[in-house]
């Protein structure tokens, strides 16, 4: 069996949302990219597992690479989708102390997101919770 006579300049292994978005990405840069997937179908492996929620950065420290990432990756999202048209949802997430002294560790998160540049948070009680999530 020969060789086929084609030029191939990457390969990608893996056809989750990463390898997917790099293939994208080096195909839009004018190179010949082959995605090479183990599973049946593009996004049945880790990406079909994610929790579908945007990283905020507001679990790392002040000013890594990993807050920085997070931010500037969710602004960059929320911007692509809203170019394109693509329907998405700003719909936040609850992060809930099970008793009072819990709350000190919300607290610690709430500064560190505000160290990191995340602004949108607000401390809920539980009532404000109850409306959010009646179930």
């Amino acid at each position: 069996m020969g060789v086929p006579d084609e030029k191939v300049d990457c390969i990608v292994i893996g056809a989750g949302v990463v390898g997917l978005a790099i293939a994208r990405r080096l195909a839009l840069e004018g190179r010949e990219v082959l995605v090479v997937e183990a599973e049946d179908s593009p996004g049945l492996g880790t990406s079909s597992r994610n929790s579908e929620v945007i990283h905020a950065g507001i679990y790392y420290p002040k000013g890594s690479l990993k807050a920085q990432l997070c931010v500037e990756g969710k602004n960059a999202l929320y911007r692509y989708c809203e170019a394109r048209g693509i329907p998405h949802k700003r719909i936040g997430k609850l992060i809930v102390a099970a008793s009072d002294a819990e709350l000190p560790i919300l607290e610690g998160i709430r500064t560190k997101a505000a160290d990191n540049g995340v602004a949108d948070l607000e401390m809920l009680s539980r009532a404000d919770v109850e409306r959010l999530e009646p179930e």
